[in-house]
């Protein structure tokens, strides 16, 4: 199969850049997903990318409200370098909400 990925793909084994456990978990857990999800591990599929525990180098810097110096932009989570996982970046999606949701009432006063 061909990759779909934009910028390209490198071929390899996932032995080279994760631990054992974990390549054999996925090893033992992909035939059993595949089960409840048919096709899920088809033969040709492709795995891309590796999840990483990495976080945006950068921060979008923002006012007490949850709003950068651009009015009405809200940046939040990891790519706005206020999270470092999906949970955080949840948490912080709603708190920009908030902060949106107070914004607008606010004017409406």
């Amino acid at each position: 199969m061909t990759p779909s990925y934009r910028p390209g793909v490198k071929w390899g084994s996932l032995d080279g850049c994760l631990p054992g456990f974990v390549t054999d978990s996925m090893r033992e857990a992909l035939p059993l997903l595949d089960r409840k999800l048919k096709g899920f591990a088809d033969p040709d599929a492709v795995l891309t990318g590796v999840e990483t525990r990495s976080s945006s180098p950068v921060r979008i810097e923002r006012d007490g409200g949850c709003q950068s110096n651009l009015a009405g932009l809200y940046p939040c989570g990891e790519g706005a370098g206020y999270a470092g996982g999906i949970m955080s970046a949840a948490v912080d999606g709603m708190r920009c909400a908030e902060a949106l949701i107070e914004e607008k009432i606010l004017r409406l006063r």
